[in-house]
């Protein structure tokens, strides 16, 4: 098998229902454009994405077999290493679910209804300030502050901060600035609502910055992160520098994975075109620890 280059910057990828309907489609794609060994799957995404897609095995292997059940692959095995080319039934599956997520990412306000939602999940607004991680210009910022929040925006790029903080003199409500998430936890500081909107997607290790986050959450508190959903809208929409650079956004699999360790609970999952928001409770540093102590 042939061996391509991935750069070490993000996470292998726990299983995920959104990314194996990805690497399906990702699959049938490139067997419409050529003639394609399904057992290059893995490792052609790896290459693709400069790293930025790292799927699990067990996903891997789902959409080989998946394929090759339904008859979408003229091949003898799911997993095999001579090339395969659709079938009659895989040209129509691809006509279908292209045109499935052309209608899902051409839905015109996805943002704007996943900030909206957001804002109703930290409701009602109280005296307590919320901590907006990468702020950026201050969008998710600003909506909360007009919701009735408090906000303190912070971001490590003082180029984002600095017209943020310029456009917001004199609303007392709003505070931008730059610092790292990283730095606020080791520093001990605390918020009871935390959001997050685009960021760990920009992140080179999101998991690290993830876990930060949780620190700086205290117990009982609510994290809100919407980012870029990893699933066919977002590759179809090209959005981002890259067509995989969603994928570096954390999918479910991976929230369900790390929400134990991070003490996070009640986790539930919003999917608006493709933007995605995760909400969370805060419970305490690791339940994983704690389930096995009991």
């Amino acid at each position: 098998m042939k061996e391509f280059p991935v750069a070490d910057r993000t996470i292998t990828h726990q299983p995920s229902p959104e990314l194996r309907d990805f690497l399906v489609f990702y699959l049938l794609e490139q067997a419409s454009k050529a003639p394609f060994p399904p057992s290059d799957l893995g490792l052609r995404v790896a290459r693709d994405s400069g790293g930025d897609l790292r799927p699990a095995a067990d996903d891997i292997r789902a959409a080989q077999l998946l394929c090759w059940e339904r008859g979408w692959l003229e091949g003898s095995r799911p997993d095999s290493d001579l090339p395969v080319s659709l079938s009659r039934e895989g040209r129509a599956e691809i006509a279908r679910r292209t045109e499935a997520e052309r209608r899902k990412s051409a839905h015109p306000h996805p943002r704007e209804e996943a900030a909206k939602h957001l804002v109703s999940l930290l409701s009602p607004p109280d005296e307590q300030v919320v901590l907006d991680v990468g702020t950026g210009d201050g969008f998710l910022a600003k909506k909360l502050a007009a919701a009735g929040f408090r906000v303190l925006g912070i971001d490590t790029d003082a180029s984002a901060v600095r017209p943020a903080r310029s456009a917001c003199l004199g609303d007392s409500a709003l505070q931008f600035e730059v610092a790292d998430v990283r730095d606020l936890a080791e520093r001990g500081r605390r918020w009871s609502k935390i959001a997050t909107s685009y960021c760990l997607h920009e992140c080179a290790d999101p998991v690290a910055i993830l876990e930060a986050i949780c620190a700086c959450l205290n117990p009982g508190g609510t994290l809100a992160c919407m980012d870029f959903a990893p699933n066919c809208a977002a590759y179809l929409s090209r959005a981002g520098s890259t067509p995989f650079h969603p994928f570096r956004a954390l999918a479910e699999g991976d929230w369900r994975y790390l929400a134990p360790d991070f003490g996070l609970t009640r986790l539930q999952f919003f999917y608006f075109g493709y933007v995605a928001l995760v909400s969370a409770e805060k419970v305490n540093r690791n339940l994983r620890e704690t389930k096995l102590a009991a």
